[in-house]
C-alpha cells in the first residue's frame, strides 16, 4: 500500500497513531461483479461494526472506560507485532461496548481493517456461526478504500480460481483469502506497508450454533477454530494488521492462550484495576441529570449521593446492572422515583452467588409483569424457538412468535412490556429478509405497510446475554419463579403446538391451499388461537410448519404422547396443502413429508400388531403422495419400509442435517 505518513491523535491519551493518506487506484472490478455477489452471499453482513442489526450496539458512555481505551490504542500503536491482544472479563463488564467504542474511533483515524460481532443472543443466525467470519473479514479488506486494489483484486481471484472456498475450514479460508492476497499484493510493491490497522474479533464465546447439542461438534470447538485462524494470521510475517479480540475468560479460552498461543498474546482482564466503580459512579450521574431535566426533578436532591454511592456498590463492577437500573427507572409510564426506590430496596437472593443483585434486579423487574409466571414462560419458550432455529435461514420473527404463543389477543403486549429486559428491534433495514414472516409475506404479497410494522422482520431482543444466563441456570431463578423449568416450557411449548395443528374456523384461508386440498372446508389447515385476517394465515401457516419442524426434529427421545392425539385430531391435507402451495428455504415440500412419515412413526413399538391411529392416518396421507413428493431420492425400498413399519429397523431423522439414518431397534 503506497501511502504518505502523518501525524494523527485518536483522542485524548489514546497514543499517536500514522495517519495513511492513501494514494488509492480505483478497482478494476466493479461494483456489480458477479464474484463479488459471489462473496457478498457468504458474508455475516450483520456482523459488521455498521451494521444495521448493530445501529443500537452498546458503547461506552462519554468519558467512561477511558484507561482501558488508553491501554487499546497504546497497544495498536506500539506493540509488538505478530501477536493477538486479549480483552477479557467477567459477564456485564462491558467489553462489547468497549470494543464498539474502540471500532468507532479507529474507523475515525482509519485504523479500522475489518470488524467481526459474534452474538448468540441477537440479529440472525449468521452472528453466531464461525461460517462467515472469514469471508467477512476478506469482503471488508477488498472494500476498504485505504488499502492497495491489488489486495481486493486478489481476493476476487481466489474466489473465481475455487468456489469451493466457501466450504473449506477456518485456517484455509484465512490462507486463500486474506494471507495470500496480501503476499501477492507485497511482492508486487516496494511499498507495502499498512500503519498499525486493527481486526476487532468481539464475543469469540458467543460463537457456536444451537444445533450443536445433537452432533459430535461442540460450540467450544468452534470458538478454538475462530482463534487458531486468527493465530494463523498473525504468525505469518506478511499479515499487516493487529488483532484484537474479546471474550469472556472461559476455561478453554483461558487455556488456548496460555498453551497454544504462549508469547503470542497480550491480555487486558477488566478488573479493579480499570477502576470500574469510578466509571459507573459517571454514569449513574450522566444518566440521573439526564432524568432530572426530563421530569423536572431537583438535581441537587434527587437521588441523593448515598443512593448513588448504594448503586454503585451493588454494581460490583458490572456495567450491564448500572445500564438494567437506569432503563428500570426510566420505564415509560412509571414514576422514576418509585422506580428507584425498588431498586434500593433490592437484596441479593444468595450470598454466595457473584451474580445475587443481578439476579435480584432481574427477579423484581420481571415481578412487574401483570403475570409474572407466564412472562417468565414466554420469554424462555421464545428463547428456545430462537435456539431451534440455529442454522436455518430465517428466524422466527417476533410476530410469529406472538401468533404462537398467544390465547388472548393482545396478551404478548402484556406480558412482554418489559423495556429494560427485552424489545423489538425497529432499526432492521426494510429490504432485509431476515425472519420468517417477512420472507413469507413478501412472497404472498402481504401490504408493505404491514410489513413494516414492528415484529415482522426482527425478533424479540434481550439487552445482555446476563439475562439469558440468569433464565438459563435454574439455581438462579428457581426460587422466584418454580414452574419455569426446561421440562415445563417445553410441555407448554408443545401444547401451542398441539393448539395451532387443531384449530379450526378463525379464519379463512388463502385460496390455493384449499384448492390444492381439494377441500372446500376453509379452516382445513389450522392456524393461531387468536384469529387472524385471512390474508395472513398462510403466511402464519408456512411460518409455523418452519418452527414446528425445527422444533421437532431437535429434540431428544420420541414426541410426547399427548401430541399423537392431536395430530390425530389435525387435517394432515390441509398442512401438507399448505407445505406445497409455498416452499420453503428450510423445509421443501419433499422435506415435510418425510420429516412427518417419521416423526409420527416415533413412538409406535415392535411389540405392537398396529401403529397408533394418528401414525395411521398420517402415513397413509403422506404415502399416497407421488414417491418423489416423499422419498428422498426413492431410497425406501419396500424391505426398508417393511423393517421400519413393525420399528425392527427405524427410519430417523438426523437433526440438522435434512438426512435419514438408521436406527436399530
Amino acid at each position: 500500500m503506497a501511502g504518505i505518513v502523518s501525524n494523527l491523535n485518536a483522542g485524548t491519551n489514546y497514543g499517536t497513531f500514522s495517519q495513511v493518506t492513501t494514494h488509492y487506484h480505483a478497482p478494476t472490478t466493479g461494483a456489480s461483479d458477479p464474484t463479488i455477489e459471489k462473496l457478498y452471499t457468504h458474508v455475516a453482513a450483520g456482523s459488521m461494526h455498521n451494521s444495521a442489526e448493530r445501529v443500537d450496539a452498546p458503547k461506552c458512555h462519554e468519558e467512561t472506560r477511558m484507561a482501558v481505551q488508553e491501554d487499546i490504542f497504546s497497544w495498536v500503536s506500539d506493540g509488538a507485532p505478530g501477536q493477538i491482544l486479549w480483552l477479557t472479563g467477567p459477564a456485564g463488564a462491558g467489553k462489547s461496548a468497549i470494543m464498539g467504542t474502540v471500532c468507532d474511533k479507529l474507523e475515525r483515524t482509519g485504523h479500522l481493517a475489518a470488524a467481526f460481532f459474534f452474538s448468540s443472543f441477537m440479529g440472525t443466525v449468521e452472528r453466531k456461526s464461525k461460517r462467515g467470519l472469514v469471508t467477512t473479514l476478506a469482503y471488508q479488506l477488498q472494500q476498504h478504500p485505504d488499502l492497495d486494489d491489488r489486495v481486493g483484486n486478489a481476493i476476487l481471484r481466489a474466489v473465481q480460481r475455487d468456489p469451493a472456498i466457501f466450504r473449506m475450514s477456518l485456517r484455509e479460508q484465512m490462507e486463500r483469502l486474506i494471507l495470500r492476497p496480501i503476499r501477492a499484493s507485497q511482492a508486487q510493491t516496494s511499498s507495502h506497508s499498512i500503519h498499525r490497522m486493527a481486526v476487532i474479533i468481539d464475543g469469540v464465546d458467543e460463537c457456536g450454533e444451537e444445533l450443536y447439542h445433537t452432533s459430535d461438534r461442540s460450540k467450544q470447538q468452534d470458538q478454538i477454530e475462530v482463534l487458531s485462524a486468527l493465530l494463523y494470521a498473525v504468525r505469518d510475517p506478511a499479515f499487516p494488521f493487529r488483532i484484537i479480540v474479546a471474550s469472556r475468560p472461559e476455561t478453554w479460552i483461558r487455556e488456548f492462550f496460555a498453551h497454544v498461543a504462549t508469547g503470542k498474546f497480550t491480555e487486558i482482564f477488566l478488573d479493579n484495576r480499570y477502576h470500574p466503580d469510578d466509571d459507573i459512579r459517571l454514569f449513574f450521574k450522566s444518566k440521573f441529570s439526564e432524568l432530572s431535566r426530563r421530569y423536572e426533578y431537583a438535581p441537587a436532591t434527587w437521588p441523593r449521593e448515598e443512593d448513588i454511592a448504594k448503586l454503585v456498590r451493588d454494581a460490583s463492577g458490572q456495567f450491564i446492572y448500572a445500564a438494567t437500573v437506569i432503563r428500570w427507572i426510566d420505564t415509560p409510564g412509571r414514576p422514576p422515583q418509585a422506580q428507584l426506590d425498588i431498586v434500593l430496596s433490592l437484596r441479593p437472593l444468595s450470598g454466595s452467588n457473584p451474580f445475587g443483585v443481578l439476579d435480584a434486579l432481574y427477579t423484581s423487574i420481571l415481578k412487574s409483569s401483570p403475570n409474572p409466571a407466564d412472562t417468565v414462560l414466554w420469554l424462555k419458550a421464545a428463547q428456545v424457538l430462537n435456539r431451534s432455529g440455529g442454522g436455518t435461514r430465517y428466524l422466527p420473527s417476533g410476530w410469529t412468535i406472538d401468533r404462537l404463543l398467544e390465547s388472548s389477543a393482545g396478551q404478548a403486549r402484556v406480558l412482554l412490556d418489559l423495556p429494560s429486559l427485552v424489545y423489538l428491534d425497529k432499526h432492521r433495514s426494510p429490504g432485509s429478509e431476515g425472519y420468517d414472516s417477512f420472507h413469507y409475506g413478501r412472497r404472498l404479497d402481504v401490504p408493505v405497510s404491514v410489513m413494516e410494522k414492528p415484529g415482522w422482520n426482527t425478533s424479540y431482543t434481550f439487552y445482555h446475554k446476563t439475562f439469558l444466563d440468569f433464565l438459563d441456570d435454574s439455581a438462579r431463578y428457581g426460587n422466584s419463579f418454580p414452574d419455569a423449568d426446561s421440562k415445563r416450557v417445553e410441555r407448554w411449548l408443545w401444547g401451542r403446538f398441539a393448539q395451532v395443528l387443531t384449530c379450526k374456523g378463525n379464519s379463512t384461508l388463502h385460496p390455493s391451499v384449499w384448492q390444492m386440498a381439494n377441500t372446500n372446508d376453509a379452516s382445513v389447515a389450522g392456524g393461531p388461537e387468536v384469529p387472524i385476517e385471512g390474508g395472513f394465515l398462510l403466511t402464519f401457516n408456512r411460518c409455523f410448519l418452519d418452527l414446528f419442524l425445527n422444533y421437532a426434529t431437535r429434540i431428544t427421545g420420541g414426541v410426547p404422547h399427548g401430541i399423537e392425539e392431536v395430530l390425530l385430531e389435525s387435517e394432515p391435507t390441509g398442512w401438507l396443502a399448505t407445505s406445497s402451495s409455498i416452499n420453503s428455504p428450510h423445509w421443501e415440500d419433499p422435506e415435510v413429508r418425510n420429516c412427518m412419515f417419521i416423526l409420527v412413526h416415533r413412538n409406535c413399538r415392535f411389540y405392537h400388531t398396529r401403529c397408533s391411529p394418528c401414525c395411521q392416518r398420517w402415513r397413509k396421507e403422506i404415502s399416497e403422495s407421488p414417491d418423489y413428493l416423499w422419498k428422498p431420492q426413492n431410497s425406501y425400498s419396500p424391505l426398508t419400509l417393511f423393517l421400519d413399519r413393525f420399528c425392527v429397523q427405524r427410519i430417523e431423522w438426523t437433526a440438522g442435517t435434512k438426512t435419514t439414518r438408521w436406527l436399530s431397534h
